[in-house]
């Protein structure tokens, strides 16, 4: 099994992907973007579009990384990961229901400014930064369709959502 928690960046998905690892027995935290900043650091000095998603190279090992953990441990993946362009998220979904038949997606939400919030209190960011710029993109991509289930972690604790996914995947 696959379980794919999306949503933007700073509404709680690394939080809730450590909770899943810890109640779902036999699983592994695999986070995507350790891929990309592998990525970045390799291409920043020749050749860096600003986010490691738009190298097709990226989505490619994203997969392949899945495939060699599903392969070599044959535990659930946890895949905490935003990915709001519908053509990278379908291309991804679709490389990995060809490692594994059992996908769960679960979108994170909440409104852009609890997500801000929630970025600068982490601490990690300033004002303007990268990440900031993609909270109103995220806030909007999110709302097709395409991105189900979605839970709103505005309105849930990260324990509380947790619990959701649980159910949701145990049944």
């Amino acid at each position: 099994m696959i379980v794919f928690i999306n949503g933007s960046f700073g509404v709680g998905k690394t939080t809730v992907a450590e909770k899943l690892v810890q109640e779902l027995p036999n699983s592994l935290l695999y986070d995507a973007e350790e891929v990309g900043m592998m990525l970045r650091n390799i291409l920043r000095p020749i050749d860096w579009s600003g986010d490691f998603q738009n190298y097709p190279m990226w989505r490619t090992l994203t997969i392949d990384v899945a495939r060699g953990l599903k392969e070599t441990y044959g535990r659930t993946l946890i895949m905490p990961m935003t990915i709001r362009r519908e053509d990278y998220f379908s291309e991804v979904m679709s490389g990995l229901a060809n490692i594994e038949p059992v996908i769960h997606h679960f979108c994170l939400t909440a409104p852009a400014d609890v997500i801000r919030n929630r970025v600068y209190q982490r601490g990690e960011q300033q004002s303007g930064d990268w990440i900031f710029e993609q909270i109103e993109k995220c806030v909007s991509s999110f709302s097709s369709d395409l991105f189900e289930e979605k839970i709103d972690s505005s309105k849930m604790s990260p324990d509380q959502i947790t619990s959701h996914i649980v159910s949701r995947v145990t049944t």
